[in-house]
Formats: structure tokens, C-alpha cells, sequence
């Protein structure tokens, strides 16, 4: 399957990854009228889609990626956009980059190597006790799972379905690390895996992807 997304990356601009809650924060303040920023419906009820324009920063500017609406939505506000506000200090846009690329999307034929760039949030609080309970060989294999389902919640989000999740293969190591998430130490995982799945180089998987984690990347080898 093939699928199209959109990136803006706003090349005069420099954050840091720290940054990525307030870009977030500022694009759902100016555009609050536009749902696919910030997943926030009307009657005040949180849409749990998948969300279609997501935060990222790339080679430490910041850049936001949309699909299916996203993509007009973006296309939109290329045009409109010439300053923005993060942490009281204002940038003037000069120089912004957009791209309309098609990639390909779901069950391959061949394996593809792929690393985390930014923390995969693999756990919810509903796992989180499973996970724990097992020994460190076990935890590999309970995170190979878990990754298999975010390619679902991931397809859903492109309305791809898998005919069989278990044709999906996923080998890999995942290492655990803490980071501060809304005050909270919150567990992550850092690592590269292989899978006969294609999955466009800087989408999000896992929880909180639409700000910024488990970002994946394709490596060559």
C-alpha cells in the first residue's frame, strides 16, 4: 500500500526535543478550531484517533507531519504561517521546507531494519505491573508484542488492515530507560528492530507519538 504525508520543517528555527510540549502547545492555541492539532473535540471530550498532525524535531528544527486531513490542514498553514511563539520568545519564519512524498505502508515482503530516534512509551498502566513481574528475557519478548500492536494502531490510523498479525515478524533489543514526562518518571524504551513491516521513516508509534515519541527511523546497513 502506498500512502502520501506531508512535512513542514521550519529551517530557521532551532529547538530541542525539550521543546516539543510547547510546539505542540502553541499550534493547539492558534488553530484550537482545528481538531487534528491537538485531539481535542468541540463538547470538550478527547478524540483517541490517530492523531493525523504530529510534532517532531528534525536535525534540530522543528517540523510537523500530517496525513489524510493533516495534509490539507498543513498545506493551509504553509502559507499562513510567518512567526511563531515558544516560551514567550517569538520567531520570525523565514525559511520553511514542505514535502508531499509517497511512501510505502504495511506488510513487506522482505525485512527492514529500523531504530528508535526519540523514547518508545510502550507501557500503559494497565501492562505496566505485567511487565514487571517478568524476568528480562520475558520482557524482551512481552515488548516484541507490544510493538506488533502499535503496527495495528498504526494501520487503523491509515485504514490498513493486517489479514494476519501473526505474519508480522519483529526481532530486536529494547533498552529501558526513565524520563520526565508532565513531572513524572515515566519508563521508555530505546533500541532497533527488525520487521517485514514498512513504517515511514519519522512516525510515531507507541503512546504520546503525536508529541514526539517513538520516533522510528529506517537504518541502512
Amino acid at each position: 500500500m502506498k500512502i502520501k504525508i506531508i512535512t513542514i520543517i521550519f529551517s530557521d528555527v532551532y529547538l530541542t526535543k525539550f521543546d516539543l510540549p510547547k510546539l505542540r502547545g502553541y499550534f493547539s492555541q492558534k488553530f484550537p478550531k482545528n481538531t487534528e492539532f491537538h485531539n481535542h473535540l468541540p463538547d470538550g471530550k478527547y478524540s483517541y484517533k490517530f492523531p493525523q498532525v504530529q510534532y517532531r524535531i528534525i536535525d534540530k528544527h522543528p517540523a510537523l507531519i500530517g496525513f489524510n486531513q493533516g495534509i490539507d490542514i498543513l498545506k493551509k498553514i504553509f502559507f499562513e504561517l510567518n512567526e511563531m511563539i515558544i516560551d514567550n520568545r517569538k520567531y520570525t519564519i523565514n525559511e520553511k521546507e514542505i514535502c508531499l512524498k509517497e511512501y510505502d505502508f504495511g506488510v513487506s515482503d522482505e525485512f527492514i531494519n529500523y531504530k528508535f530516534i526519540s523514547p518508545w512509551m510502550a507501557l500503559k498502566e494497565e501492562n505496566y505491573g505485567k511487565y514487571n513481574g517478568l524476568n528480562k528475557f520475558e520482557q524482551q519478548g512481552f515488548l516484541k508484542h507490544l510493538l506488533r500492536e502499535n503496527f495495528k494502531s498504526l494501520s487503523k490510523g491509515f485504514n490498513y488492515w493486517i489479514d494476519n498479525i501473526e505474519n508480522v515478524k519483529v526481532e530486536g533489543y529494547f533498552k529501558p530507560k526513565r524520563i520526565n514526562f508532565k513531572n513524572q518518571k515515566m519508563l521508555c524504551f530505546s533500541g532497533e528492530f527488525m520487521t517485514n513491516f514498512h513504517i515511514p521513516d519519522f512516525m510515531g508509534l507507541g503512546k504520546q507519538s503525536a508529541r514526539g515519541f517513538g520516533v522510528v527511523k529506517k537504518v541502512c546497513l
